[in-house]
């Protein structure tokens, strides 16, 4: 079987985003270890010798930024290229980033293609055309169905929150943009109970208490619904 002999290190104290990146580079040979602390994040790079990077800044222990200043003076892993990849890519927080040590930021949710791209880019290479054969692996259908699968998990806790706002801000742009998200996404997984939903949420005018009432037990469906979907994609 044909490898990458490419070495990934994943420091994120998230497992849904540790476990999606794990499974996605495995699935392209990649040699992958993870980590959710800061502290072995820096053992595990000193003894695997990772060729790459992938770092969280917001972590128990010690945050992202302090493992990169702490990188930077160890001989042993100070010129190994890292990824910062956080939820929050606010134009101070790159910066910071960028100024600690870290090669690129990347938002989350984990854009797919923009990660390929990014990688290739500071290995110098193209590491994304070798993949790995197998019943699973060789249905493309499927592989797309669970990064969309993955990329809903990832994002439901903040597009919940955010449809919590709009609901408690009386904001009904907002629900049918958010709708429209899950809309989307469903679409592509063919999961029709979220497509109903999403379809439901958008044909509301919001304007009636009821039709306040009606979005908050909706959101209550989605999150049981995203639950099962996490069960069946793990």
């Amino acid at each position: 079987m044909q490898k990458n002999n490419i070495k990934v290190l994943i420091i994120d104290d998230n497992d849904s985003i540790l476990q999606y990146l794990k499974t996605f580079l495995e699935r392209y040979m990649f040699e992958v270890r993870t980590s959710c602390d800061g502290y072995e994040g820096i053992q595990y790079s000193a003894e695997f010798k990772p060729d790459i990077i992938f770092l969280d800044l917001m972590m128990p222990n010690i945050d992202g930024l302090k493992m990169l200043q702490l990188k930077k003076v160890l001989n042993d892993i100070k010129d190994i290229p890292v990824i910062v990849i956080s939820a929050n890519t606010a134009r101070k927080n790159v910066l910071a980033a960028i100024e600690g040590g870290a090669d690129r930021v990347l938002s989350k949710p984990i854009n797919t293609q923009q990660l390929k791209a990014t990688v290739d880019e500071l290995l110098g290479g193209k590491y994304f055309e070798i993949k790995r054969t197998g019943t699973i692996e060789n249905s493309e259908i499927l592989q797309q169905k669970k990064e969309t699968a993955n990329d809903l998990i990832n994002t439901f806790e903040e597009k919940r929150n955010s449809f919590q706002k709009a609901i408690n801000g009386r904001d009904g742009k907002t629900i049918k943009e958010i709708a429209e998200y899950f809309l989307i996404n469903s679409n592509k997984l063919k999961e029709e109970r979220i497509i109903k939903i999403s379809e439901e949420l958008k044909s509301k005018i919001y304007q009636k208490p009821s039709d306040w009432m009606f979005a908050d037990v909706k959101i209550k469906q989605l999150s049981q619904i995203i639950k099962e979907i996490k069960i069946q994609y793990s």
